[in-house]
């Protein structure tokens, strides 16, 4: 009579098991934490900045307004230092002499007005806008998970502000 182990069964039907309930889930489907937020983000580009000190936005639909100050950095673009034998990347960051933000705002779906108060260096504040621009979806996890978010894009330059 063949020797067989008594746990050797159980392996085995565990191991089918395991098998059989990763079936029907596609690899990579999981759900993260990340989420995003609502908002406008905004790019000043490089030939407007340097008449921006603070920067104001007001998004208005169906005659409700909201306000946000945007907190403003400097930009950057990412530039590819290459890859090793290994096949392990790098990249790093480099100033693109434009400032960027973003003001976390409720933006509902569909069509938004919005104006914009800039402060410049020398103190005065020159309005721009209206711009209507519409939000996007987003979902940073993919159309499955939960996380979406209201975003729209702005840029800043000198003929004025406009919906990316």
């Amino acid at each position: 009579m063949p020797f067989r182990a008594p746990w050797l069964r159980s392996a085995v039907f565990g191991e089918a098991l395991l098998l059989a309930g990763g079936c029907g889930a596609p690899f990579g489907a999981g759900c993260t934490a990340v989420g995003a937020v609502d908002g406008v983000s905004i790019t000043v580009a490089a030939d407007s900045v340097r008449g921006v000190a603070a920067l104001e936005l007001e998004v208005c639909r169906e005659g409700r307004c909201t306000e946000a100050e945007v907190a403003l950095s400097a930009g950057t673009v990412s530039v590819d230092q290459g890859c090793d034998a290994s096949g392990i990347c790098a990249a790093s960051a480099s100033p693109d002499n434009t400032l960027v933000g973003f003001a976390p705002l409720d933006l509902p779906a569909g069509e938004v007005e919005i104006r914009a108060a800039v402060t410049g260096q020398d103190g005065k504040t020159r309005e721009l806008g209206p711009v209507r621009a519409t939000a996007e979806v987003v979902r940073p996890n993919g159309p499955q998970c939960p996380g979406q978010a209201h975003q729209l894009a702005l840029t800043l330059d000198s003929e004025g502000l406009s919906p990316r």
